[in-house]
């Protein structure tokens, strides 16, 4: 028996916005809902002086909202803020892509960043300023 034009137009409608029902489900357009929750830098706070050279090695921890619940270093972009430093054209201190921290001839304290995206499967390069991140701080004091 053949279909009427109206009923396989009904029919394929259904389908393709069933399909779209079961593919919404689950979370982010990525089909992950692992996300970063937060970050955790330690040490919290480090006295540049009592460390060899100088250079203090900051480590991160990131916190997921499903399991595994931690990560030991998660992929980070790490930065210098100077909310008690220098002038920002005069950087504090700098900060490598593994959290290794040395100041720059400047005494006080200025502030060590992790920044990550919430979404896992965002590489750091590909953040944007509309990125949702989450970010770890710690103090850096220069002698």
């Amino acid at each position: 028996m053949a279909k009427s034009p109206a009923l396989a137009l009904h029919t394929s409608l259904f389908l393709i916005f069933f399909g779209f029902g079961i593919a919404g489900c689950g979370g982010s357009m990525t089909g992950s809902s692992r996300q970063m929750q937060s970050l955790t830098v330690t040490p919290a706070s480090a006295d540049a002086q009592a460390f060899p050279g100088g250079k203090v090695q900051f480590a991160v921890m990131g916190t997921f909202n499903v399991a595994p619940l931690t990560v030991v270093s998660p992929s980070v972009l790490w930065s210098i803020g100077s909310p008690f430093g220098p002038p920002p054209n005069m950087p504090a201190a700098s900060v490598d892509s593994n959290g290794l921290a040395q100041c720059n001839g400047f005494v006080g304290t200025t502030i060590v960043e992790a920044t990550a995206p919430t979404e896992p499967e965002i590489p750091l390069l590909g953040m944007t300023p509309t990125t949702n991140t989450v970010s770890g701080k710690a103090q850096l004091i220069c002698p």
